[in-house]
C-alpha cells in the first residue's frame, strides 16, 4: 500500500489548506477548510482523511505564520498552538514537522517549473548560490537557502521583515516621521504589508489635512485603479521601500541564486504594480548598483507554495 504525507498550512488567517503527496511528489489537489481553533483543526484533518480514504500515512508537515519551539508551533493569528506530541498521538504516527510558511516558501523554490516564477529583471541566477524569498501578506515574511555543495539546500528561517524602516526622500521620511509616532519602532512589515498599504494610506491623507478613516486594502486597491492618487501612491510606497528592501537582501545574503518574491499582496494589487518603478529602486544602491543588478528578481507565480515546499522534506 502506498504511503502518503500530510500536507496542512495554515499561514492564511482564515482557513487551513490541507493536501496529500507520495514521497518525492508534489501535492495532489488541496481542500480548505475554516479554522479558528485546535479543535476545528484536528477536525478538518479527520474530515480530510475520511473524504481520502484513510490513507496510509508515512508523515505530515505543518506550516504557519508562527516558530517553532521546544516542539509546539504558536499561531498567532489564530490564537491557538501547535503541539508535535499532540499531533503524534492524534494522527499516530512518529513524524511531524512543524515550519514557518515562509520557510515552506523557500523549500518550494528549487521544485518550481519555468512557467511558475516571472523574471522582473536582474541577470542570470548563479548555481549553487544563495536564494532569498521575501513577501508580504498579512506580515512580511522572509527566508533563504543555502546550497550544501552536494545538491541539497538548507532553509534559513528569518524574521527580516521586522528590520528597521529607512526613508531616501523627504516624502518617505514624512511617512516615516507620522508612523513613528503612531508606532515608536516602525519595521518594514508596518508598510510592506496588507494592513501596511492602508497605513500609508491614513499617512498620505494626514500630510494633506485629512482626517478620514483609513479604507481597507480592497477599497484602496479598488479606488487606484480607478485613478485615485492617494490610493496610487499608497501602493507606489509600500513597492518602493519592497524594492529597496529585496536588494537589501541580495546584499546582506548573496543571494546571486535570485530574490524571490511571493505573498498575497502582489497578486491583490495586479497590474498597479509598478515594475519600471520597482527596478529602478531595486537597481539604485550606488557603489554595489552593478552587483544587485546583476541578481535575478522573479515573481513566484505558483500556486500554494508552502505545499510544495512542505512534501520536499520528505523526499
Amino acid at each position: 500500500m502506498a504511503e502518503y504525507v500530510l500536507l496542512c498550512d495554515i499561514s492564511n488567517g482564515t482557513y487551513l489548506k490541507l493536501a496529500l503527496a507520495r514521497r518525492g511528489g508534489r501535492p495532489h489537489e488541496n481542500t480548505h477548510y475554516a479554522c479558528n481553533s485546535l479543535d476545528e483543526f484536528k477536525t478538518a484533518i479527520t474530515d480530510f482523511l475520511e473524504a481520502q480514504g484513510q490513507p496510509t500515512l508515512a508523515g505530515a508537515a505543518i506550516s504557519a505564520a508562527g516558530w517553532e519551539r521546544g516542539g509546539i508551533i504558536h499561531l498567532p493569528n489564530h490564537g491557538f498552538s501547535i503541539d508535535r506530541a499532540d499531533m503524534r498521538q492524534f494522527l499516530g504516527i512518529q513524524r511531524i514537522n512543524l515550519v514557518n510558511d515562509f520557510v515552506a516558501k523557500a523549500l518550494a523554490i528549487p521544485r518550481l517549473e519555468a512557467n511558475e516564477r516571472e523574471q522582473i529583471c536582474g541577470g542570470e541566477a548563479m548555481d549553487e548560490q544563495v536564494i532569498a524569498v521575501i513577501g508580504p501578506h498579512n506580515g512580511l515574511g522572509m527566508s533563504a537557502l543555502a546550497p550544501d555543495g552536494m545538491g541539497n539546500w538548507t532553509a534559513m528561517p528569518t524574521e527580516g521583515g521586522h528590520s528597521d524602516l529607512a526613508a531616501t526622500s523627504d516624502l518617505e521620511d514624512a511617512v516615516l516621521s507620522i508612523l513613528i509616532e503612531k508606532y515608536g519602532h516602525v519595521s518594514r512589515e508596518r508598510v510592506i504589508s496588507i494592513p501596511g498599504i492602508s497605513d500609508l494610506w491614513s499617512a498620505l491623507a494626514h500630510l494633506e489635512g485629512d482626517t478620514a478613516m483609513a479604507p481597507g486594502i480592497e477599497e484602496v486597491i479598488a479606488m487606484a485603479s480607478t485613478g485615485d492618487a492617494r490610493s496610487k501612491q499608497a501602493i507606489d510606497l509600500s513597492m518602493g521601500w519592497f524594492a529597496a528592501m529585496a536588494s537589501d537582501v541580495a546584499l546582506i545574503l548573496g543571494a546571486r541564486g535570485g530574490v524571490y518574491l511571493a505573498g498575497d499582496l502582489l497578486d491583490m494589487i495586479g497590474d498597479l504594480f509598478d515594475v519600471p518603478a520597482f527596478v529602478k529602486r531595486y537597481g539604485n544602491k550606488g557603489r554595489l548598483s552593478t552587483y544587485v543588478n546583476e541578481v535575478p528578481v522573479f515573481k513566484a507565480t505558483a500556486r500554494d507554495m508552502e505545499l510544495i515546499g512542505l512534501a520536499t522534506l520528505f523526499d
